[in-house]
C-alpha cells in the first residue's frame, strides 16, 4: 500500500512526503519532476521508500499517464491520497482575467476532482482508503487581492464534504486540511523579497501565536488524518493556523 501526494515537490507536500515516508511508501507527484525526484531521493536515503512521478493535475491525460506509470513500476495500490497541488495568482477582483481564474480553479478544484476520480476506484474495490484535500483558512474567510484563490479553496472544502457524504459508507474517509499562513515558497510567490518580508510581518502580527506555521506542522495534521487515530473523523476541515481563524 502507498500514499500519493500531489504537489509533493516542495512546501507542505514535500514535508508531508518526508514525514509519511518514514512509515509507508509514498508517491511524490509534481509537475516539476526534478523537485519530486529530489524529495523521493531524500526519503530513500533516510531509509524510506518513495517514487517520483510527473503530473499536471489539471490534465486528465497527464493523470492517466501518471497512473499507468505507477502501475508499470508497481508503485501501489494507493491507500492514501493527499490532494495538495496548488498555485496562487494575486489580483483584485476587478483585475482578475479569465485565464488566471481558470488556472487557479483548475489546479485546486478540478485537480482534486480529476486525481480523486483516478484513485478512488482502487479504494472502492478494497472498501478502504483515506483522502485529504488541501483547502485553506481562505475557504471560510475573504481576503482582498485573493478572490480567485479564496473561491477555489472554498470549492475544495465543499467538494471535500460532498466526497465524504458519498464515500464514507464505502470505507473511504475524506477530510481537508486548512492551513493558515505557512512559511512556504507559495506564500512568498509573486512578490519581491522586500515586499514578501513586509507581508510576512503583517501575517505574524495577526497570528495569536506570533509566528508563521512551518510545513512540518501541517504535515503532522495530514499524518493524523491519514492514520487510524482519526478513524471517526469525516468531512471536516482541520485548521493548523496558530489561532488566526477560529470558527
Amino acid at each position: 500500500m502507498s500514499i500519493l501526494i500531489t504537489g509533493g515537490g516542495s512546501g507542505i507536500g514535500a514535508a508531508t512526503a518526508k514525514r509519511l515516508g518514514k512509515r509507508v511508501p509514498v508517491i511524490v507527484a509534481d509537475r516539476n519532476l526534478p523537485a519530486a525526484s529530489a524529495v523521493a531521493a531524500e526519503i530513500a536515503n533516510a531509509g524510506g521508500k518513495a517514487f517520483a512521478v510527473e503530473v499536471d493535475v489539471t490534465s486528465k491525460a497527464s493523470i492517466r499517464a501518471m497512473m499507468s506509470e505507477l502501475e508499470r513500476v508497481g508503485a501501489g495500490p494507493i491507500e492514501g491520497l493527499f490532494n495538495n497541488a496548488g498555485i496562487n495568482i494575486r489580483q483584485r477582483i476587478e483585475d482578475i482575467v479569465e485565464a488566471d481564474w481558470d488556472a487557479v480553479f483548475n489546479t485546486h478544484a478540478k485537480g482534486v476532482l480529476l486525481v480523486s476520480q483516478a484513485v478512488l476506484p482502487q479504494m472502492l474495490a478494497r472498501k478502504r482508503g483515506v483522502v485529504v484535500n488541501t483547502a485553506s483558512d481562505y475557504s471560510v474567510i475573504g481576503v482582498p487581492g485573493l478572490g480567485a484563490y479564496c473561491a477555489a479553496k472554498t470549492a475544495v472544502y465543499a467538494l471535500t464534504k460532498a466526497m465524504a457524504v458519498e464515500f464514507t459508507e464505502h470505507g473511504i474517509r475524506v477530510n481537508a486540511v486548512g492551513p493558515g499562513p505557512i512559511d512556504t515558497p507559495l506564500l512568498r510567490a509573486g512578490r519581491a523579497p522586500a515586499e514578501a518580508e513586509e507581508r510576512l510581518a503583517m501575517h505574524r502580527a495577526k497570528i495569536p501565536m506570533g509566528r508563521l506555521g512551518q510545513p512540518e506542522e501541517v504535515a503532522a495534521v495530514v499524518d493524523f488524518l491519514m492514520s487510524e487515530r482519526s478513524s471517526y473523523i469525516a468531512g471536516q476541515l482541520v485548521h493548523p493556523n496558530g489561532g488566526l481563524v477560529m470558527w
